[in-house]
């Protein structure tokens, strides 16, 4: 991310904005692939039972990659809605 914010940082309000923009949209995109696979991927092997805990589902161990994606989206919608960008104002 150093190139990033080396650009960001010699760009203009309206390029920020931009940038800002573009970087929330390929993450959204690779977050939303890794939702939709995830849940997927959950359904599939819901079949599974964990080593050791027969009576529990794989389903709820691969859940964790679909959930994560949800929480990802929210961070980066909410950081892209508020950006807060605090460390460029104390490096040196």
């Amino acid at each position: 991310m150093i190139s990033v914010d080396m650009l960001y940082r010699l760009s203009g309000q309206r390029m920020r904005r931009s940038l800002d923009s573009v970087v929330a949209m390929a993450s959204l995109t690779l977050c939303g692939i890794i939702l939709w696979w995830g849940w997927d991927y959950a359904q599939r092997g819901s079949v599974q039972s964990m080593i050791g805990l027969e009576g529990v589902s794989m389903f709820w161990a691969y859940l964790a990659l679909p959930v994560g994606a949800v929480f990802s989206i929210i961070g980066i919608v909410g950081f892209w809605l508020d950006p807060q960008r605090m460390e460029l104002e104390t490096a040196l």
